[in-house]
């Protein structure tokens, strides 16, 4: 039996548990707006020169749309495969559609312009400044980053939480409290 294809949105602030929902949908295909990074040098800098990985412009959203739809329609994809400690693309791989028809974009971006639009169910999981700095921590550390590094760069991305996320939450068609979801 053919099921209608469903496309989950799940956004919220860095660390606060996207990935770990989007995993909770056994069956689904996962698309991680991340994968879609433009390369370091591609990026929109600030006034002081460094990147601006929180601003919508830092991703390709309309190829993560793409593939989305693609998934919906059952057939695999290939996505870029991004590495966070260079910032740039180091390959693809390879996102096979789900039996199930239900594909799941996780990330900051996934309530932005084309993604939203395509959107059947849109979550956004509202997690407390505390949970996220440390889950971002012990994420960010395991990903080759250094713990100064890390915690220096979180007063930038709570800075852009707050401008380019957190109103993202008024296009939630469900909220999810982020203390909730826990790391397995």
């Amino acid at each position: 039996m053919s099921h209608k294809p469903q496309v989950i949105a799940i956004c919220g602030g860095s660390g606060s548990g996207k990935s770990t929902l989007a995993h909770k949908f056994v069956g689904g295909a996962i698309v991680s707006t991340d994968s879609f990074y433009k390369d370091i040098e591609d990026l929109t800098a600030f006034t002081d020169g460094k990147p601006d990985f929180d601003h919508h412009s830092a991703v390709d959203l309309d190829a993560c749309a793409k593939a989305c739809q693609t998934l919906a329609k059952g057939v695999d994809v290939m996505v870029p495969v991004y590495d966070i400690k260079t910032c740039k693309r180091v390959g693809s791989q390879i996102i096979p559609a789900s039996p199930k028809n239900i594909v799941v974009v996780e990330g900051i971006f996934a309530f932005h312009s084309p993604i939203s639009e395509i959107a059947t169910l849109k979550i956004f999981i509202d997690t407390p400044i505390d949970q996220r700095m440390a889950r971002r921590l012990r994420r960010d550390v395991e990903r080759g980053r250094s713990t100064l590094e890390t915690i220096a760069w979180s007063l930038n991305v709570e800075a852009n939480y707050a401008r380019y996320i957190e109103p993202m939450r008024d296009k939630a068609d469900l909220i999810l409290m982020g203390d909730e979801i826990k790391f397995s």
